[in-house]
């Protein structure tokens, strides 16, 4: 079955690289949103009284602060910890909204979600599969044109 597929392809043109460019830019305002979101509950402008907000929320909120600012940094700026940082998070997040989701919300009374605001973590894990699907693809086409091009021997 490998052996149907074209050992040549053709190489992204310049359009498909700038698309793939800005998938990444667009990532990146997410990330750099997600931030926002996090100094806001930090803010107590979110709904409910941050410091009185059970432990693991405090510490998620800081984590993911930190990964969130070098993730939208990261991969303006185009740094390998951009990147590594956005698969951490990304991948992160759906095992802690997934596998540990009752230890997430599992916290005092008065901090109990409805069932329609939890509804809002199945959102999140849907969002990180997107986000690594498109950032792979992103990758994917730059990495093509990067090996498409000669290499000038360090001049």
């Amino acid at each position: 079955m490998l052996s149907q597929i074209p050992a040549n392809l053709p190489s992204p043109t310049r359009w498909q690289v700038a698309l793939a460019r800005c998938g990444i830019l667009i990532i990146a305002a997410f990330y750099a949103y997600g931030a926002a979101v996090h100094v806001m509950n930090m803010l107590s402008l979110t709904g409910f009284d941050w410091g009185a907000s059970p432990v693991k929320w405090r510490v998620l909120d800081w984590v993911y602060l930190l990964l969130d600012v070098i993730v939208a940094i990261g991969l303006v700026l185009k740094w390998r910890a951009g990147f590594v940082c956005f698969f951490c998070a990304a991948f992160s997040q759906i095992v802690l909204y997934t596998a540990f989701r009752s230890w997430v919300v599992d916290v005092p009374a008065a901090f109990q979600r409805s069932s329609e605001e939890l509804a809002y973590l199945d959102s999140l894990v849907m969002f990180h599969c997107v986000t690594i699907l498109v950032m792979i693809a992103c990758l994917s086409i730059i990495a093509a044109t990067a090996r498409a091009e000669p290499s000038n021997g360090g001049n």
